[in-house]
């Protein structure tokens, strides 16, 4: 099925733009794919798997720092709901994913049936990058909204989790909420946050690959 959702991502991009590429394996095939078209395009992405990859594959890539837009971005996610609300957040890059979709014309997520749900469920925490000196702080804070948190840390050295600009990754199990938004809302709101994995209001269309078909979701004003 990723395959499958990959295909679909490849038709949608047009020679010669520039293309938001997230991390994941779906999106890896997606690389493989325009690698093998003769599709020129300029790839911009947050992870540096996807760096590599591209690299690997002979496809020019372009930092975030030095983007200004992106025409079409394609990314992952664990959770997506008929709204477009989405969790990303076993990646830990979703601060920098977040910039990408907010630099993109179009950003659309790709994922497979399993991953689709009518609301979010929240079976994944929400992962929260917090600076440095706010981490008791945020910390107290999610937890008086009802959050059970933990710190994200490394399987293979002691030590919290530093994600790539240098800021801990904390894991925000709230409670099932049916208001996705205002969650994302509160969360923007606390100082020392540097971004959550709860994505609102950003998805242009999710490319859903089932066993039988293909199904497009798109916001109701496009």
């Amino acid at each position: 099925m990723k395959q499958k959702c990959a295909e679909q991502a490849f038709e949608m991009i047009r020679d010669k733009i520039t293309v938001g590429l997230g991390g994941g394996a779906t999106v890896a095939l997606l690389i493989r794919k325009i690698a093998g078209s003769g599709k020129q395009i300029r790839a911009v992405t947050p992870s540096q798997d996807t760096m590599e990859l591209c690299m690997e594959y002979g496809i020019p890539v372009q930092p975030l720092e030095m983007t200004e837009r992106i025409d079409i971005a394609f990314d992952g996610c664990d959770e997506v709901d008929r709204d477009l609300n989405a969790l990303k957040s076993c990646g830990g890059i979703h601060t920098r994913e977040k910039i990408m979709a907010a630099m993109a014309d179009e950003y659309i997520l790709l994922a497979d049936e399993n991953k689709f749900r009518e609301k979010l469920e929240f079976n994944f925490p929400v992962t929260v990058e917090v600076m440095r000196p706010a981490r008791r702080y945020v910390k107290k804070y999610l937890e008086k909204m009802g959050a059970e948190v933990t710190e994200r840390r490394a399987d293979k050295k002691t030590g919290l989790v530093i994600s790539d600009d240098g800021n801990y990754l904390m894991e925000a199990r709230f409670p099932r909420t049916d208001n996705a938004k205002a969650l994302s809302d509160q969360l923007d709101q606390i100082l020392g946050i540097a971004g959550h994995s709860l994505f609102c209001g950003i998805v242009a269309k999710a490319v859903i690959v089932k066993e039988k078909g293909i199904d497009i979701i798109e916001k109701e004003n496009q």
